[in-house]
């Protein structure tokens, strides 16, 4: 077999001895940040990542995927100028791929294609080098820099341009790559449709949202209006938060927000307006999907193949409401699950036969191994056959690696700012959430996470106005207007 005169048997035990254990690794300490982060224990999701990033800031592959938790979880926990160190550095390792530098080097090819997926450096995908931007950007407005917010929410914007025009062509091309190897290898490629279409089974995802998602993202768009709106200079960007909230009803038709504000700068109006964002839930994870491809190699006519089965999250909270007289229901305004579905879905047929390539290379080495052992010694032989097989077993792992902490909606409510200065919000089941302070008369923007739906008290941050704010003050439980049933909203 071809792929077998290319196998380097010492380079692939040694990193099939790395491989499989820096991936039990990153599993375990990724489901402990989400544990912490899910139950709204803030500092200790946040001390969990930065450990990680400590322990694992050399390793070139996974280290971005440290950093974007820390990022996220320093975030949330109002550690805000560590949170924008974690996403800066974050930030300077995707840049490169924006525009210009190949998502992956011919070196790597190899690499991935003798061990596995979990040997490449991890770049983030195009929905998380948006959120990435959008929530540095949101970090920025927190500490009343306004310019610094533009230009991180317009690097989001570049990459969503990016992701339409170049990096689907990426994709493709990796795509032609697996395949012409594949023509080579002298494979039936009905193998590779079926273990495709076999993959897309387990997953379930549903096809009528793979339809109608795609790269952009609402939230990104409308946190960028809202700030121009907020803190603009002048008429030109006005005009370009018209654009960005047109570009969001091409996103979410219907979308009664969008429309309210579009009036808002038509009219030219004072936007005594507070626009609460609610990050809710948390982004889909990975798990592990083992095939057995119907590929003979030497002796055996199947070989065994693992793949990523991206897995939603349902623990969340839909929908926040504000209580008392003239308050709302927020609407769903991004559905960042979709967002990860399609692009994950468009890489699939790539993972898939790439995956396939790399065990039969594995499996083809491992045979002229133990074949070449045997010509000297039956007792050489069967040792050889037996350290291929554990190496095959022991490098054979999906690639899990996600930006787990990302929120799997994000939902916006618009209200009238009160004269108070004071709106209480509520879940959608009507129990209390918390309290927001806000600037009367003023323009507010709030971003307001809640991992899950058993999260007892989110994490808030707020820009007033021109102001330069501190913490927020979490929800009085005292409050008597909590203790209240809550009041009848509009719909």
């Amino acid at each position: 077999m071809t792929v077998a005169r290319r196998a380097a048997p010492a380079v692939l035990a040694l990193a099939a001895l790395a491989g499989p254990g820096c991936q039990q690794d990153l599993r375990r300490d990724a489901a402990a940040i989400d544990r912490a982060f899910a139950a709204g224990n803030f500092p200790q999701a946040r001390s969990f990542a930065e450990d990680a990033c400590e322990r694992k800031g050399d390793d070139q592959q996974d280290r971005l995927v440290w950093w974007l938790a820390a990022g996220r979880t320093s975030q949330a926990d109002m550690a805000i100028p560590e949170s924008i160190q974690w996403y800066g550095k974050a930030y300077e390792a995707v840049r490169p791929y924006l525009d210009a530098k190949a998502e992956a080097t011919v070196s790597e090819a190899l690499v991935t294609t003798a061990v596995n997926q979990t040997m490449r450096i991890y770049r983030a995908t195009p929905p998380e080098r948006i959120m990435l931007c959008t929530l540095q950007g949101a970090n920025y407005l927190w500490l009343g820099d306004v310019a610094s917010a533009r230009i991180e929410l317009n690097r989001a914007a570049d990459f969503q341009q990016d992701a339409v025009a170049r990096y689907v062509k990426e994709v493709n091309a990796a795509q032609d790559q697996a395949n012409a190897q594949w023509r080579k290898e002298g494979w039936d490629s009905a193998v590779a449709t079926d273990a495709v279409a076999r993959v897309r089974r387990e997953w379930a995802a549903d096809p009528a949202t793979l339809g109608k998602a795609s790269f952009a993202n609402p939230f990104t768009s409308y946190l960028r209006a809202v700030t121009m709106i907020a803190a603009g200079r002048d008429a030109g960007d006005r005009q370009n938060a018209r654009a960005d909230l047109r570009a969001v009803q091409e996103m979410m038709p219907g979308m009664a927000a969008a429309a309210t504000d579009i009036a808002l700068i038509d009219g030219a109006g004072d936007p005594a307006v507070t626009w609460i964002f609610f990050l809710t839930g948390l982004a889909p994870d990975y798990r592990e999907f083992r095939l057995d491809i119907p590929i003979p190699v030497g002796q055996v006519n199947y070989l065994s193949a693992a793949f990523p089965i991206l897995r939603r999250r349902g623990d969340f909270a839909p929908e926040v409401m504000v209580e008392g007289e003239g308050g709302g229901r927020s609407e769903l305004l991004a559905d960042i699950d979709a967002m990860v579905e399609v692009d994950f879905n468009g890489r699939l047929p790539a993972i898939v036969t790439q995956e396939i390539i790399s065990s039969a290379s594995k499996a083809a080495a491992t045979w002229a191994a133990s074949q070449a052992a045997y010509q000297s010694s039956s007792t050489a032989g069967i040792l050889v056959q037996i350290a291929g097989i554990a190496y095959q077993a022991g490098s054979t792992a999906a690639d899990l690696r996600a930006w787990t902490t990302m929120p799997k909606q994000v939902a916006l409510l618009r209200v009238p700012t009160p004269a108070s200065g004071r709106i209480l919000l509520r879940r959608g089941d009507g129990s209390r959430l918390c309290r927001l302070y806000v600037q009367p008369g003023a323009p507010n923007i709030a971003l307001v996470t809640l991992p899950s739906a058993s999260t007892s008290t989110p994490s808030v941050m707020m820009y007033r106005g021109a102001e330069v704010v501190g913490p927020p003050i979490p929800a009085d439980h005292h409050d008597p207007a909590f203790d209240a049933p809550p009041t009848p909203t509009t719909p």
